[in-house]
């Protein structure tokens, strides 16, 4: 009875698990050097979130550092209604302290 049950769910899941261990190390994601500029300029603490705006040109602005990433998201989507009421095309990210885009919402 547990046979089946390790065979088709549990061994599965082992592998997929592996292989998206073996994905990672074998291509990590590197951030663009527009945020490594920022993160360069702006060093941020760990386990902190940082909101972010992308101009029409490529330019990244620092929007803010939050400690929970749903003030960050609050933060992104009320510079997005700004932008929107200003007729402005821009993007805005919120990344974590590695540098990795959590959530992108353009205007």
């Amino acid at each position: 009875m547990f046979f089946p049950l390790f065979y088709w769910i549990v061994l599965p899941f082992f592998f997929a698990w592996l292989l998206v261990r073996w994905l990672n190390k074998r291509s990590p994601r590197v951030p663009s050097p527009e945020v490594s500029a920022l993160y360069a300029e702006r060093p941020i603490e760990p386990k902190w979130f940082r909101a972010a705006r992308r101009d029409h040109g490529g330019l990244l602005r620092w929007l803010g550092d939050y400690e929970k990433q749903p003030e960050a998201v609050d933060a992104a989507y009320a510079a997005k209604e700004a932008a929107a009421a200003a007729g402005e095309k821009a993007s805005f990210l919120v990344l974590n302290d590695k540098a990795e885009i959590l959530e992108q919402v353009d205007s």
